[in-house]
């Protein structure tokens, strides 16, 4: 009687998302190790520009002391950014890590360019990077995003 073949099962790897990832077509979202690379127009969005930070402009969307995000900053961003893209310039969004900043600030665009919902907006980020974390899970005054 044949003995059936053996099937070798690969371990399963998480492998990282390769960085940037496109939420809209030219817009990027990424960490600071994406913007040393990135060709296109950079937005950092940290809560201070860092001496060391590659030509960006910067942009502060959360107040730390309030815990709140800056509502008029975030417009701001989207405007830019919007502009950028008009000029047919890629653009990046980044933070430290990608994870919580420039998410937000990622989804704002998509809420404001694409009059969205916020929350689509969120999933729309997190289609493309599964890791990020929502206003609601960072900020502890988020409501003013509503």
């Amino acid at each position: 009687m044949p003995t059936a073949a053996r099937v070798r099962k690969s371990p399963s790897r998480k492998r990282p998302l390769a960085s940037p990832q496109e939420v809209a077509p030219g817009v990027f979202l990424g960490g600071w190790k994406d913007a040393l690379t990135f060709s296109g127009k950079r937005f950092c969005v940290l809560d201070e520009a860092p001496d060391d930070m590659p030509a960006a402009v910067h942009v502060q969307i959360y107040d730390e002391s309030k815990d709140a995000p800056i509502v008029p900053n975030l417009d701001e961003l989207a405007t830019e950014m919007s502009a950028a893209r008009r000029a047919n310039q890629p653009v990046l969004v980044f933070c430290g890590h990608g994870v919580r900043r420039s998410p937000l600030a990622a989804a704002w665009y998509l809420h404001r360019s694409e009059k969205i919902s916020l929350d689509e907006a969120y999933e729309r980020v997190r289609s493309v990077r599964p890791r990020v974390e929502t206003a609601r899970e960072w900020i502890g005054n988020w409501e003013s995003l509503e």
